[in-house]
């Protein structure tokens, strides 16, 4: 409770780390802070997916009571992510606005916010907690961070290996990553094209008291207009996507 004792309600552009937007961990060009957002520090895409044999075959299905306990399972990792990235950083307080705020730089240079930083942090924490969790509850039918290209003239989602998505970065072909879907968790059948449900960490920084309402896509980005969750939703067919957030829970 006590790492919950952040003040007031704060502006979402200042004071939020939120997941890393899709278009900045595939295209640098998007880091670059956007209206309505902090964006995370870009990261190698890491993806988990164990499909294959007799597993892909065990988890078709997914059941009310499989999602309730996945659910619980990525609560339970998100708040212990901000926990141990708050002690580790700030001791038995949270960080303030003002914090929050502060202006770095990362280990390329470049300039990020210290709310940027601790929501890397925590979303490392929690993908390694989520990865355990899930290898018991869910074995063969998830991944984390998967990569998904969507054409919305015709609705089709194409989902890259990581092999794949390495080859084009190598090849520094980033244009063709360009408005892909990275979910933080995918649940699916055994087959990562067959998503079955899609979930997103989000770490407020200075204001644990609020939802965190799903990001809008800047101007210039291929998805402008529409929100993150609608993505999701068309990308997917997903009809409540889920967000997970510290001592608030799962909310769509």
């Amino acid at each position: 409770m006590l790492l919950q004792a952040c003040g007031g309600a704060h502006r979402r552009s200042q004071y939020d780390f939120d997941s890393a937007t899709n278009s900045c961990r595939t295209q640098p060009a998007y880091c670059a802070r956007a209206a309505g957002e902090e964006a995370v520090v870009p990261r190698a895409v890491r993806t988990f997916a164990t499909a294959g044999g007799a597993a892909a075959a065990a988890v078709k299905l997914l059941d009310d009571a499989l999602k309730q306990q996945v659910t619980k399972a990525l609560e339970e990792c998100a708040d212990m992510a901000r926990a141990e990235v708050i002690l580790a950083n700030f001791g038995s307080r949270s960080p303030t606005p003002k914090e929050c705020r502060e202006e770095l730089r990362d280990a390329q240079g470049r300039t990020i916010t210290r709310a940027m930083k601790l929501g890397e942090e925590m979303h490392r924490a929690a993908l390694e907690c989520a990865e355990a969790k899930l290898s018991q509850l869910r074995p063969g039918g998830f991944s984390l961070e998967p990569t998904y290209l969507y054409d919305p003239a015709s609705g089709k989602t194409t989902w890259l290996s990581p092999a794949e998505v390495a080859r084009i970065r190598r090849r520094g072909s980033l244009g063709e990553l360009k408005g892909s879907l990275v979910p933080d968790v995918v649940l699916h059948t055994g087959d990562p094209a067959q998503v079955q449900d899609i979930y997103d960490f989000k770490f407020p920084c200075a204001d644990l008291t609020r939802i965190v309402p799903w990001r809008d896509y800047p101007s210039g980005h291929p998805y402008f207009g529409s929100n993150q969750g609608d993505m999701y939703s068309r990308a997917f067919n997903v009809e409540k996507p889920v967000q997970i957030q510290p001592w608030l829970g799962a909310s769509f």
